[in-house]
């Protein structure tokens, strides 16, 4: 944990939560595990709005708790949970292009309540979809009475491919701090007897008529469910594999690559460094009108980066994949970009040559990279300042001897340099959203005019206001106003987009920490 995490961690809580929240996550994030009273004083805030703060944590499985000392609770701040906000977006959207509409609506809800019963992500998403209709006409498409029943079935199917799942709940609700704990057969399966479709229908139909808190009771109402990260985290990991796939070579090896990774699913834990063996056979059954497929799997083989692996030749050749292998890969490119981009192309050659012989004496490095050796030293030295390299000692003999007698070794501690931009990456995060923070603070006003205006002119729309109005209306806002907040919305999409892709770059590079962290 560093101070740029901590910053970027506070700067997220704030966005979302608001001050309160963010200042006792900062309290958590300094001290560690701690009880209430403790996290009061350091934060200053009364007792009460420090235990607001800490429900809402925990409602969004961001603060755990366990017995700090006998019958009192200490709270611990799941740091890495609040990095995954950013990545709420991209959850959303992954789910609308493999379950549609409903299935987009029923994660966001999730998302942004953190834990629900089934009943209320039903209720809520069937409303929601029903605001966004555009139309009455197209509400009665969707069928008034069939909604909630097609959400249901969303929701199972989301539930079923594990992308949610049920909270664990208390064993003993009457201790002063209870244990959570679920059964795992009963972490993904919602029973149908839970589900009231007649108490839902009738809930949906009362919100809908302008009653906000229906007595309606629902059989799940103590069964809280949340999103599986870790589902999701899958689904990118195979889908950056791929991207790379295709980008090295052409969509049917993506495909191929997609088909051994499904395969390999049915027999191999996902999150394992190096899959169980699959057959060519199997593939093929998979990509039954994929035409060569022993020559692709040959190329994969050749060009993956050492994420296929042929290990026989039963069934028409076995294969294994090694995810390890795949994200050693990329994040030596990675690190290759970045001292290209830092140093130049001759400082990403030598960088390159060190990691691949491990370990060079100062003279081979001018040799084997073709670099004039004042220049070859100077680089060299340029990327150990910057810890991209580093220096190892070693003695020619065991006896003591001369300052000459010993060998200064360049080598590289991959380790290390990926922790080192995983940390520049953590400020370029608070950076963004500082900067995305000031430029919307800084033209507030004109923004919020630009949006009342357009509030007013769809409202004259609906109400069939004369263009005449509608024209008057709009020239409340000038041409260089316009101009201004088009040129805002603009920078405030280029910076967001730039968020998107540091997460990333901290993706690629916690998934070859986690692989590194197998291997020892």
């Amino acid at each position: 944990m560093s101070c740029n995490l901590q910053k970027c961690c506070y700067k997220i809580l704030n966005e979302y939560f608001g001050d309160i929240v963010a200042r006792v996550g900062d309290a958590l994030f300094q001290k560690g595990l701690n009880p209430l009273k403790v996290i009061c004083a350091h934060t200053k805030l009364p007792h009460s709005k420090v235990s607001e703060a800490l429900a809402v944590l925990v409602q969004h499985n961001l603060v755990t708790w366990e017995e700090w000392r006998p019958q009192i609770p200490g709270y611990t701040l799941l740091h890495d949970r609040i990095l995954l906000i950013l990545r709420f977006p991209r959850y959303v959207y992954l789910v609308r292009e493999q379950y549609g509409e409903e299935g987009e609506m029923v994660v966001d809800v999730l998302l942004k309540e953190g834990q629900a019963t089934a009943s209320s992500i039903i209720i809520t998403s069937c409303i929601k979809l029903y605001e966004a209709a555009t139309d009455e006409s197209a509400v009665a498409k969707g069928g008034l009475e069939q909604k909630h029943i097609i959400v249901r079935n969303h929701l199972l199917k989301l539930i079923e491919n594990e992308f949610i799942q049920r909270c664990p709940s208390p064993q003993d609700s009457n201790v002063p701090v209870p244990v959570l704990s679920i059964k795992e057969d009963q972490l993904y399966s919602l029973p149908s007897e839970l589900l009231d479709l007649k108490a839902l229908q009738q809930e949906i139909q009362l919100r809908r008529a302008g009653n906000t808190k229906p007595a309606v009771t629902h059989p799940d109402a103590q069964i809280y469910w949340r999103v599986n990260y870790d589902r999701f985290h899958i689904e990118f990991r195979d889908s950056e594999i791929r991207n790379c796939v295709v980008r090295r070579v052409d969509p049917l090896a993506g495909e191929c690559l997609g088909a051994m990774l499904k395969v390999s699913y049915t027999r191999s834990d996902p999150w394992a460094s190096s899959m169980n063996v699959v057959t060519a056979s199997e593939i093929r059954d998979q990509l039954k009108d994929l035409k060569y497929l022993d020559q692709y799997l040959k190329i994969l083989e050749d060009d993956s980066g050492g994420c296929v692996q042929k290990v026989g030749d039963a069934g028409g050749g076995q294969y294994r994949l090694n995810m390890a292998n795949a994200y050693e890969t990329m994040t030596h490119t990675l690190t290759d970009n970045i001292v290209q981009e830092r140093f130049g192309s001759k400082a990403a050659r030598i960088f390159r040559l060190i990691r691949k012989h491990r370990m060079m004496e100062q003279d081979q490095i001018g040799e084997l990279s073709m670099i004039g050796k004042k220049e070859a030293n100077l680089l060299s030295y340029r990327l150990l300042h910057d810890n991209f390299l580093r220096i190892h000692e070693q003695r020619k003999t065991l006896a003591p001897s001369p300052a000459n007698k010993i060998i200064y070794l360049f080598h590289v501690d991959m380790n290390s340099v990926v922790r080192m931009i995983l940390e520049w990456c953590y400020k370029g995060l608070y950076n963004l959203m500082v900067q995305r923070e000031m430029r919307a603070n800084y033209n507030r006003r004109l923004l919020e005019k630009r949006t009342r205006v357009d509030t007013i002119v769809e409202n004259l729309k609906q109400s069939g206001g004369s263009e005449e109005q509608i024209q008057e209306v709009e020239e409340m806002v000038t041409p260089s106003e316009r101009s201004l907040v088009e040129q805002v919305l603009t920078t405030q999409d280029k910076l967001f987009d730039a968020e998107t892709g540091l997460d990333d770059t901290v993706f690629i590079l916690q998934m070859y920490l986690y692989y590194q962290m197998q291997k020892e």
